[in-house]
């Protein structure tokens, strides 16, 4: 046998052997992606809220150098429709875009639709204040008219539109004011990110081809369910056949922290709260072999209390699944605001993927 074919036979063993690390099986630990013939461009996006923008800018700025959008959780509505930022809103954004390392990245503003009312409640993801956005050709048009006069007054690279439970009867009119916006917003050198919900019908209402979409991986297990990971890879698997990646213009968001479930009460827990508990309970860990998910159990007031969340490796893990599974490169991390140093690490590992 000559040197060529004993070369071959060993590049073959190692693709096999590569190929073989699957995340599902019971090795949890991050393996870092060897790519023997293509070198492949990770993006990563990091939002930044509002409700909590001094971490938020604490924590992204530790770890700049690895993130490459810089998404503000930002904009919403007033009862009347009109575009409503908080104190909060008003300082995250102008502190942003006065650091000069967040300048070097590219950074979207995010509109919402949750409706701040004139009694001081507040409607989360309101689907009624969508109808009236974007019911006509004549109302769509405002709507972005507004979106353009908006945007003129900041120095950022794009917008991203945050609208959720969109009526089924409404889908067709979202998809235009989509294509509309993405057009006029093209016009003024801005870019267009759409955040697309897991439910979204794509069956009946494809997604255009010419629209960059990012797709929410979370919240499989929540307050609507009992313990368990906000995915598994039995859901990314779902969203890998549903929103497949052919034309290379689909992102996936995935989230941090977790949740804790007692007696009947369930709360969104960030890393921090999360490692905080740790400290203070020391509880046996698991990691969940379906999901790559930690989980965990303690006693608060007599009360049981289940936890699961996602860490640093858990994050990893569902990445380079969908990178190895559905080609996917774009990822977007909900959210800043509560971030432990070891949650952090995950954008450094990511880059380290790309090599």
């Amino acid at each position: 046998m000559n040197v060529q074919a004993i070369q071959s036979i060993i590049l073959l063993v190692s693709v096999l052997l590569l190929t073989s690390c699957s995340s599902t099986s019971e090795e949890t630990e991050y393996v870092k992606i060897e790519s023997v013939d293509d070198v492949r461009d990770i993006h990563k996006s990091l939002w930044l809220v509002d409700w909590a923008y001094e971490k938020s800018i604490e924590e992204t700025s530790e770890s700049i150098e690895h993130i490459d959008n810089i998404l503000l959780f930002t904009t919403y509505f007033t009862e009347s429709g009109e575009f409503h930022q908080t104190e909060d809103s008003i300082n995250l954004i102008d502190q942003v875009l006065q650091e000069k390392d967040f300048k070097e990245k590219d950074i979207y503003l995010t509109i919402i639709n949750d409706q701040f009312m004139n009694d001081g409640t507040v409607v989360h993801k309101n689907p009624e204040l969508l109808k009236n956005l974007l019911s006509t050709e004549t109302s769509r048009r405002e709507h972005i008219e507004k979106i353009l006069t908006y945007v003129k007054g900041y120095s950022i690279d794009g917008i991203e539109i945050d609208y959720e439970k969109i009526p089924l009867d409404l889908t067709d009119e979202f998809l235009l004011f989509a294509k509309d916006l993405d057009k006029a917003l093209e016009e003024a050198s801005l870019s267009l990110r759409i955040l697309i919900e897991p439910s979204f019908p794509v069956d009946h209402y494809p997604l255009p081809e010419s629209l960059n979409y990012v797709v929410m991986a979370y919240n499989l297990y929540g307050y609507h369910s009992g313990p368990g990971p906000k995915a598994d890879y039995e859901f990314l698997d779902s969203l890998v056949e549903k929103f497949p990646n052919h034309s290379e213009n689909i992102g996936i968001a995935l989230s941090t922290g977790g949740f804790s479930w007692q007696e009947g009460i369930v709360k969104s827990l960030t890393n921090q709260q999360i490692q905080d508990l740790i400290d203070q309970y020391n509880p046996q860990q698991s990691r969940d072999e379906k999901s790559g998910v930690m989980f965990f159990e303690y006693i608060e007031s007599g009360e049981n209390v289940e936890v699961w969340y996602a860490d640093s490796t858990t994050l990893t893990l569902w990445s380079e699944y969908l990178l190895e599974n559905g080609e996917y490169t774009d990822f977007s991390f909900w959210r800043s605001g509560g971030l432990t140093g070891e949650t952090l690490t995950t954008f450094e590992k990511l880059s380290d993927m790309e090599n």
